[in-house]
C-alpha cells in the first residue's frame, strides 16, 4: 500500500459540497456497522446459532472482506471510485434488513458476507476520494473525516441502545434504519469527485517487487499491527455478549456497553494528535496498551455494571490511538511497511473472532475468553510496539 501524493490545487466553491458528501458517507458506513455489532446477540438468537457458531460466522464475514481487498483496485480502475462508492453504499446499507430478517443460518452467512464485501469496496473508494480531495486543498480534511466516522459509530451505538430499550424487534429496527440511511445516500453522489485524479507513488518500492524481501522493520510493524486488533475488536464485537451471556443483562444494557466503548474511542481519536506531541509516540503507545487492556480486563472480570461500563469506556479510550501511531510509523519504516501493516491487521481480524468464539463456547464464558485473548496480545504488543516505533537512523518522524 502506498501513500498517494497529488500536486496541491486551489480550493473551489464545490469543496464544501464534496466534504459534505464524503462526511455523510462516512457517517452512514459507521451507522451500519455499529448497529450491526450492537445488535449481534439478537441477530444470533433469531438465526438460532450458538455463540461459538456466531464466532465462525463473523470470521467468515471478515474473510470475505479480506479476499475482496484483492479485487478493489481493478474494479475501481475500471468503474471509478465514485460509481463504486454509490453502488456499493446502497448494497451495503440494504444488507441490514436481510441480516435482521435472517431466520436461517445460511441466509445470515450470505447477508453478512455481502455486507463485508461491500464494506471493503466502499471503504477503499472513500479513501481514494478523500485522499484526492484532501491533497488538492491547502488544508487537509482527512482527520475531520475520520472524526465524523467516529461520531457516526457513537451515534449508531447510542441509537441502537435506545431502540433496543424501547423493545423494538431487531428485524424492524434494521429495516427502518436501512430506509433512513438509503434516503441519506441520495445526497452523497452529487458532491463526489467525478473522476480519480492521477497520483504518483513516493514512499518506496511497490509491494509486488519487495514483498518477499520484507525486512525486519516492516515485519515487526506488521506484527505490532496484528497485536492491536484484539484490543480493538474484542471489546467492540463481544461487549454485548459479555452483558447478555455472562451477566444475563437486557438488550439495552448490552448495547450500552458497546456504546461506551465507541464513545471512548471517539474521544481518544480527537485528542490523540495532541497526546502524541506531548508524550511522544512510544510512551503514548505503551500507555494506551496498558489502559485498554486494564479497562477490558475490569469489564470482563468484575460483574458490576458501573465497573463494566467504565472498563469498556477505558478500553475504547486506550485503543483509539494505537492504529494512528503505527500508521505514522509506517511512513518512516524501510520496506513495504504499509503492506505489512495492512496484512497483519486483516489476518488478525480473521482469527480473533474465531478464537474468542471458540473459547466462549466452552465452560469458560465470554469474559474469560476475552481476557485470555487480550492479555497475551497486550503483553506482546508492548514488546513489538517499542521496536516498531523505533525511528530508523537518518529518518525524520512524520508530524502529527
Amino acid at each position: 500500500m502506498s501513500r498517494l501524493t497529488l500536486a496541491p490545487g486551489t480550493t473551489t466553491a464545490s469543496d464544501g459540497r464534496t466534504f459534505t458528501s464524503l462526511g455523510l458517507q462516512c457517517v452512514v458506513n459507521a451507522f451500519v456497522y455499529s448497529t450491526y455489532l450492537a445488535r449481534l446477540p439478537d441477530i444470533r438468537d433469531q438465526a438460532h446459532l450458538s455463540i461459538g457458531a456466531m464466532g465462525v460466522v463473523m470470521m467468515v464475514g471478515n474473510l470475505a472482506g479480506f479476499v475482496a481487498t484483492f479485487f478493489t483496485a481493478p474494479v475501481i480502475r475500471r468503474l471509478g471510485s465514485k460509481r463504486v462508492m454509490v453502488a456499493g453504499g446502497i448494497l451495503y446499507v440494504f444488507a441490514l434488513p436481510v441480516i435482521g430478517g435472517s431466520g436461517a443460518p445460511a441466509v445470515l452467512v450470505t447477508a453478512i458476507v455481502g455486507m463485508m464485501v461491500m464494506n471493503t469496496f466502499v471503504d477503499v473508494a472513500i479513501a481514494m476520494q478523500s485522499a484526492a480531495f484532501s491533497l488538492r486543498r491547502e488544508r487537509p480534511v482527512m482527520s475531520r473525516l475520520s472524526g465524523l466516522y467516529s461520531l457516526g459509530t457513537v451515534g449508531g451505538g447510542f441509537a441502537a441502545s435506545l431502540i433496543a430499550a424501547a423493545g423494538f424487534d431487531v428485524s424492524l429496527h434494521l429495516l427502518l434504519l436501512a430506509a433512513v440511511l438509503g434516503a441519506a445516500l441520495l445526497f452523497v453522489a452529487p458532491g463526489l469527485l467525478p473522476g480519480d485524479e492521477p497520483a504518483r507513488r513516493d514512499d518506496g518500492p511497490h509491494p509486488r517487487t519487495s514483498w518477499w524481501r520484507i525486512g525486519t522493520p516492516a515485519l515487526v510493524l506488521g506484527l505490532a499491527s496484528a497485536l492491536t486488533v484484539p484490543l480493538d475488536i474484542v471489546p467492540g464485537e463481544w461487549a454485548t455478549f459479555r452483558v447478555r451471556d455472562d451477566l444475563g443483562g437486557t438488550a439495552a444494557a448490552a448495547t450500552a456497553a458497546y456504546f461506551v466503548f465507541t464513545l471512548g474511542m471517539a474521544l481518544g481519536r480527537f485528542g490523540g494528535d495532541r497526546a502524541a506531541v506531548r508524550l511522544g509516540r512510544r510512551p503514548l503507545m505503551w500507555g494506551s496498551v496498558v489502559l485498554s487492556a486494564a479497562g477490558l480486563v475490569a469489564a470482563a472480570t468484575v460483574p458490576l455494571t458501573p465497573v463494566l461500563l467504565a472498563g469498556f469506556f477505558l478500553a475504547g479510550l486506550g485503543v483509539s490511538t494505537q492504529s494512528p501511531v503505527l500508521t505514522e510509523a509506517a511512513a518512516v519504516t524501510p520496506g513495504p511497511a504499509f503492506t505489512a501493516l495492512f496484512v497483519g491487521n486483516r489476518l488478525a481480524g480473521l482469527l480473533t473472532p474465531l478464537a474468542v468464539g471458540t473459547l466462549a463456547g466452552t465452560s469458560l464464558g465470554v469474559g474469560t475468553a476475552m481476557t485470555l485473548v487480550v492479555v497475551p496480545s497486550a503483553v506482546l504488543l508492548t514488546v513489538f510496539a517499542g521496536r516498531a516505533l523505533g525511528r530508523p537512523r537518518g529518518e525524520t518522524a512524520v508530524g502529527p
